[in-house]
């Protein structure tokens, strides 16, 4: 035991002098003749310390600083990859610090100088007469696609396709496109040049526009954000809505959203301060008072005006006078149209009793959160079903009995039920037409105020005295919730058919009249709740309103407006452009003209009237008009509406489906702008490529 408690103790030590050992005995010869790597022996640890090796780095070819010189050379230099500078014919250490110190070298810069301006090889080379229909003939299928909204692959049939139906045809021989290429025409020449087009109308001095975005999440889970803008041509006198960019967005708050947007504006060179105008749905992040999208522009440009989604508004208004009347009502719609959604037996036994009762053959419709107003439709689809509908639920309830199908059964069994949806027919019409109105793409800024108290009028007389409505001086400040001012519940207005449908349940005994009356107070605070929601929503406080009905070409004819000098109060940026009294003179010269002699009509739309004005010339040749051009076409380009962002966000889910959903941003936008371009020009069978695209590089990829 005693000796076993040594051997433990003279462990350590016996270590220590193994370890000595091994220290003190000779080092074995290596053989480093055939290492060839940079670096230094350390004496110390007997370890060469190797030197780390630089590598080229392919997203270099990308960055804007290096893609016009640098290429990657084949060689190699002890062991480091190469750069090649095709300007200088210079090989460069792959590092990017040599890179950065090699295009600052007074060399580089005199070389770049140089060259700039000499015309390449190719622009000497003039294509044949074969070659140009051929590239005619690419772009032109290219472009059906996008236009038509086909696969790309597609083209991998069509044109050897073409080339084996028409054997005679030489261009069709000689078309050699499949998908690869047809994605690159899509991205470099056709969506490429249509939106430089775009821009460099943008560019122009004295081009107002304005920015209508909006965001989505597509199909792949990514959000996006879409801008599409509202800005003058001058060259054809023509407003154009216009597709600007779609982004994947990291970041939904306002300040990541006010960041894509300026950010997006630098990389096209479009020039901010000519923005005048914003719109947007109504959410806080875009349009809120204090931090929003619209407030950080607001600090930017003082004179930028804000125009909420009048079709937004007046739907949420819709949506919230709604929750005014039962719920079983809407509860009806929404089982109704689930029933049958996703049942193709269900929709070929209704369509039994359709025929039976002899109505037209029309599916039952659901209604959408993400459609304007989806839920007039789905009133009207139902009261022209009533009867079949009423019927096949009867039957429904024997043969597939469950509580959903009788609780429908019970709400169209209910004597209320017709009537409310009667009264929501009518009321809504109202409400959508007023919406449909303004999902246009013309110029209507001006008819905004007009339609809104025209509305508000309307809605507000079928429950309150005509003669207060038409006391009201300002139908946006009436008192819609003072009872003082309101009609018997009897005498409520409810449209034609539910007025005839309460008469009849008037006359039926087992209808208790307590019913009758509920239904007319539901009614009454219905139209309230619209006539209130309406008014603080819409809000017409700017400075704007009191003078853009100037764009009316009967106020323009009668000179109600003396002076524009509200409108330069109102937008400064204008005197950048025009010469405040030259401005009031032509203003003052076009109530003047001569206008049956010229063919200037009063009731003609603004847009088709201000073209002809800005046509006319002088003796001398010149435009007559040429200050107050740019005084209306700021305001022709005003917004008034998201509609044309949300047609975008349409397109978007057409493009990116389930079986497309791994399309890249870049091929979405190129695909978006020409199809938008080719359809401007009349679609693919019209549309003639320029001579800048059937020269353009096809693989050339271009920032613009």
């Amino acid at each position: 035991m005693f000796l076993l408690k040594a051997e433990r103790k003279r462990k350590p030590e016996d270590k220590t002098q193994n370890s000595e050992t091994v220290a003190a005995s000779p080092q074995p010869d290596i053989d480093n003749s055939d290492i060839n790597l940079p670096g230094s022996w350390n004496s110390e640890t007997g370890i060469k310390k190797v030197k780390r090796l630089s590598k080229f780095n392919d997203q270099w070819l990308k960055e804007a600083d290096f893609k016009s010189w640098l290429r990657k050379s084949s060689n190699l230099k002890d062991g480091n990859e190469l750069a090649l500078c095709t300007v200088c014919s210079t090989s460069i250490i792959a590092h990017k610090s040599d890179l950065i110190r090699h295009m600052k070298s007074d060399r580089h810069q005199k070389k770049t100088l140089e060259i700039k301006d000499v015309p390449k090889i190719s622009s000497y080379i003039l294509p044949t007469d074969l070659e140009k229909n051929v590239r005619r003939a690419e772009l032109k299928l290219a472009g059906a696609l996008a236009e038509n909204n086909i696969p790309i692959s597609f083209i991998d049939t069509l044109g050897p396709l073409c080339a084996n139906i028409f054997p005679d045809s030489t261009i069709a021989r000689n078309v050699n496109l499949h998908r690869t290429k047809a994605t690159a025409i899509l991205k470099n020449i056709l969506g490429k040049s249509f939106m430089e087009s775009t821009n460099q109308m943008m560019r122009n001095n004295g081009c107002f526009y304005s920015i209508i975005m909006d965001e989505t999440t597509d199909q792949s889970t990514m959000k996006q954000c879409c801008f599409t803008a509202i800005v003058y041509d001058q060259e054809i006198n023509k407003v154009q809505t216009v597709f600007l960019d779609m982004v994947e967005v990291a970041s939904g708050t306002a300040s990541g959203l006010h960041s894509c947007l300026t950010e997006m504006l630098t990389k096209k060179n479009i020039p901010m301060d000519n923005m005048v105008g914003f719109s947007s749905d109504t959410t806080n992040v875009m349009v809120g008072e204090h931090c929003s999208v619209f407030a950080l522009l607001k600090k930017d440009l003082p004179h930028i005006a804000l125009i909420k989604c009048s079709c937004h508004m007046i739907h949420l208004s819709a949506s919230k006078a709604c929750l005014k009347l039962p719920r079983y009502v809407e509860d009806l719609l929404r089982c109704i149209g689930a029933h049958f959604s996703r049942s193709s037996h269900r929709q070929i036994k209704f369509k039994e009793f359709q025929e039976f009762f002899n109505v037209d053959i029309h599916k039952i419709l659901a209604p959408a959160q993400t459609r304007w107003l989806s839920l007039k439709a789905c009133v009207d689809r139902v009261l022209e079903q009533y009867v079949p509908l009423k019927a096949y639920l009867t039957e429904s309830v024997f043969s597939d009995p469950s509580k959903t199908t009788e609780e429908m059964l019970n709400t169209m069994n209910n004597h209320l039920t017709l009537v409310y949806l009667e009264f929501m027919s009518y009321v809504l019409s109202l409400v959508t037409d007023f919406n449909t109105v303004f999902q246009s793409e013309t110029p209507l800024l001006h008819k905004l105020k007009p339609d809104v108290e025209k509305l508000l009028k309307t809605l507000s007389a079928n429950y309150m005295n005509v003669n207060y409505v038409r006391s009201c001086q300002d139908i946006l400040s009436a008192e819609f919730t003072n009872t003082a001012h309101f009609v018997g519940l009897d005498d409520i207005y409810i449209g034609m058919k539910a007025s005839e449908s309460v008469d009849n349940l008037k006359k039926d005994p087992n209808v208790p009249r307590y019913a009758i009356t509920d239904f007319y107070k539901s009614c009454q605070a219905f139209y309230i709740q619209l006539t209130t929601d309406i008014t603080q929503r819409f809000d017409f406080s700017d400075t704007l309103f009191s003078f853009i009905s100037l764009v009316n070409p009967s106020e323009a004819q009668q000179l109600k407006v003396k002076s524009l000098k509200p409108l330069l109060q109102r937008f400064p940026i204008l005197e950048n452009v025009v010469t405040s009294q030259k401005l009031d003179d032509e203003w003052r010269a076009h109530a003047m003209l001569d206008y049956s002699a010229l063919g200037l009509k009063d009731d003609e739309d603004p847009e088709t009237y201000w073209a002809k004005v800005f046509r006319l010339k002088n003796s001398a040749g010149h435009e007559m008009f040429l200050n107050l051009k740019y005084a209306i076409s700021l305001l022709l380009v005003l917004p008034f509406s998201n509609a044309s962002v949300e047609r975008k966000f349409s397109v978007l889910k057409n493009l990116k489906t389930e079986n497309r959903n791994r399309l890249q941003n870049d091929s979405v936008v190129a695909l978006m702008a020409s199809r938008e371009g080719i359809k401007k020009k009349g679609g693919s069978l019209k549309f003639e490529p320029s001579n800048d695209m059937l020269i353009r590089q096809i693989w050339r990829n271009e920032e613009l």
